[in-house]
């Protein structure tokens, strides 16, 4: 099933979904870079391309799924 949410990219390259996405296994996703108008759009999608074609983004440390939900469970948890 395909589903579309909104995100937003920080200008570390890190996304944050607006809205839960529940998924029951690892799945991936596309991202697609919308301008925000104007020149500073442009900007930004220039900025995003740039990082995703460092050296730094390519090489950055990926984590399982599996320790991304046990983060998760354990920060969840800690409120308790």
């Amino acid at each position: 099933m395909m589903q579309t949410v909104e995100a937003e990219i920080n200008v570390d390259g890190t996304v944050t979904l607006l809205e839960p996405v529940p998924v029951n296994v690892k799945t991936k996703a596309l991202v697609t870079v919308l301008e925000n108008g104007g020149d500073s759009g442009k900007e930004n999608v220039s900025s995003v391309l740039e990082l995703m074609q460092s050296d730094e983004f390519k090489n950055r440390r990926s984590y399982p799924a599996e320790q991304i939900e046990a983060n998760i469970e354990e920060a969840r948890n800690s409120w308790e």
